[in-house]
């Protein structure tokens, strides 16, 4: 069975097919969680998948892949986690300097992505953070895999300049 067809069939409430889902797609899910925050990926991850079951419905195949859509609220996830750690954190056993800096670094890079154009964002999110090729990301992008080494080139040049400011 396809993934669209699966992910049709979790529209409805399927809850065996979100688990098929929830499978194939958790890993990826995970070391984007990682990546962005260090500990605490298991909750963000899990998070994650109980905001996508809750917005199911709202889900429209818009030709790219449901894995960009989960990476989308993964994101949105990982930016409450921070900003609420910013917050929250008790920081007597902690040395404060280093944690402040760590997590307005990762702040900032989600900041940052944010302000990229779509397409360049979504290449940077489907290589670094989901782990595909450049011909899996061409393909979930509907282009080949030397225009998303391009894309990718003007995406971090983007991001870079931005991370300077």
């Amino acid at each position: 069975m396809g993934e669209q067809e699966l992910v049709g069939q979790a529209r409805e409430g399927d809850r065996d097919a979100f688990g098929q889902l929830f499978r194939t797609h958790y890993p990826a899910i995970y070391r984007m969680a990682r990546a962005g925050l260090g500990d605490g990926a298991d909750d963000v991850a899990s998070e994650t998948f109980l905001r996508a079951w809750g917005a199911l419905h709202r889900y429209r195949d818009t030709g790219a892949p449901f894995a960009a859509w989960l990476h989308g609220i993964a994101r949105h996830v990982i930016v409450d986690e921070l900003r609420r750690r910013s917050r929250s954190e008790p920081r007597d056993h902690v040395d404060a300097g280093a944690f402040d800096h760590q997590h307005e670094d990762r702040l900032a890079l989600w900041a940052a992505l944010e302000t990229l154009p779509e397409e360049q964002r979504q290449v940077l999110e489907l290589k670094f953070f989901l782990g595909l090729t450049n011909d899996e990301v061409g393909a979930a992008l509907g282009k080949g895999a030397g225009a998303v080494n391009t894309q990718q080139w003007r995406a971090l040049q983007a991001l870079r300049k931005v991370m300077e400011r």
